[in-house]
C-alpha cells in the first residue's frame, strides 16, 4: 500500500505574509528554504517555528557518546530549527526644521517585517529513536516572563515534527542555568536505564 505524500507546507516567509498582509516585505534569511512548522501566540504577537530542509547522515556506531550502537547507527537524518520573532520596521516620512531642532511626521512609509531567531533546536532521528541535541532560547528569547513555558510548547512541537517512538536528550544546557532537570521532568524525560548518560521518553 503507497504512502500518500506529506501535504506540502508553507514557507516561514509564505505564512508570515498570510499574517501580516499590510507589510511590503518579509525579511529572513534563507526565505525559501525556512519551512513553517507551527505558530505560536505570545498575547498578541505571533512566534513562529520553522525548520530546514532535512538532510542525511552517514550512520556511526559512536555519533553520540554514551548512546548503544543500534541506536546511534539509525540517526541519519538531521534539521535544524529556529524560533522566530516578527519585528514590524514601519517606515517613517518626518519633516526636520533645523532652526526650532524639531520634527513632524508627515506620513508612514511601507512596513517591513523582520523575523528574528531568538531561539534554536537541531535534532537527529531515525524510524524509531530520535536525539535532540539541544533546543533553547537565545537571550532575547529568555526576555519574556513566561519563556520556559513557549520553550516548553516549542520542544513539544519538535518533538511532535520528528514523530519518533523513543526521544533521547541530555540532561544540561548551558543557557539553562538552574532547573533544567525539572523542566525536562515536566516534558516527561527521565535517567534512562540503558543510556546512563542520556534522559528519555
Amino acid at each position: 500500500m503507497e504512502r500518500e505524500p506529506r501535504p506540502q507546507r508553507l514557507t516561514l516567509a509564505e505564512a508570515a505574509a498570510e499574517d501580516y498582509r499590510a507589510a511590503s516585505r518579509i525579511l529572513v534569511s534563507f526565505p525559501d528554504q525556512w519551512e513553517l512548522v507551527r505558530r505560536m501566540e505570545r498575547g498578541d504577537t505571533l512566534l513562529y517555528l520553522a525548520a530546514m530542509p532535512a538532510s542525511q547522515e552517514r550512520a556511526r556506531r559512536d555519533c553520540f557518546y554514551g548512546l548503544l550502537p543500534e541506536i546511534n547507527l539509525e540517526l541519519t537524518t538531521y534539521r535544524l530549527y529556529s524560533f522566530f520573532q516578527p519585528l514590524p520596521i514601519p517606515s517613517v516620512i518626518v519633516s526636520w526644521n533645523e532652526a526650532t531642532g524639531t520634527g513632524r511626521v508627515e506620513e508612514m512609509g511601507d512596513l517591513k517585517i523582520q523575523l528574528r531567531p531568538v531561539g534554536q533546536a537541531q535534532i537527529w532521528k531515525g524510524q524509531t529513536y530520535g536525539v535532540i541535541w539541544e533546543c533553547y532560547f537565545h537571550e532575547m528569547g529568555r526576555r519574556a516572563a513566561h519563556w520556559q513555558d513557549e520553550l516548553h510548547q516549542f520542544w513539544r512541537a519538535v518533538e511532535e515534527d520528528m514523530g519518533v517512538v523513543k526521544l533521547f536528550t541530555q540532561p544540561h544546557e548551558p543557557t539553562f542555568e538552574q532547573g533544567y532537570t525539572d523542566f525536562l521532568s515536566r516534558l516527561g524525560y527521565a535517567p534512562d536505564p540503558a543510556c546512563p548518560e542520556w534522559w528519555s521518553k
